[in-house]
């Protein structure tokens, strides 16, 4: 019995350094860069889902990441990876950059740098 389903629907489509939880639909030709994709979340045709990765370098001796804080000191979101929540749809064409975003929303235009409740 299969217990998990991850449906990529046509061609082009990119996933690089992200998780895609089960249930996920990923249109063509979308983009998934750094990010978490929650389960049940469907990504249209030619969206964008980006993060800035947090770089660590193996080689060196006592490499760890270090977690800086979520805001700046001016009250805005530091760059991370982008979560998307659970049941979570992305229109076509959409970009959301470094930003989270909870459960059960519809996105139908890009966000950059945001929390959306």
């Amino acid at each position: 019995k299969q217990w998990y389903q991850r449906r990529v629907r046509g061609d082009g489509v990119r996933i690089k350094h992200a998780i895609v939880l089960d249930g996920c639909t990923i249109e063509s030709h979308a983009c998934i860069l750094y990010s978490v994709i929650g389960g049940g979340t469907n990504v249209g045709p030619w969206a964008r889902i980006e993060g800035i990765p947090n770089n660590v370098n193996p080689n060196q001796p006592f490499a760890h990441v270090t977690n800086p804080s979520t805001f700046n000191e001016e009250g805005k979101l530091n760059p991370n990876i982008t979560v998307l929540g659970h049941n979570t749809s992305i229109s076509k064409g959409t970009m959301v950059l470094n930003s989270i975003i909870l459960p059960y929303k519809d996105i139908g235009h890009s966000y950059k740098n945001v929390i959306l409740l």
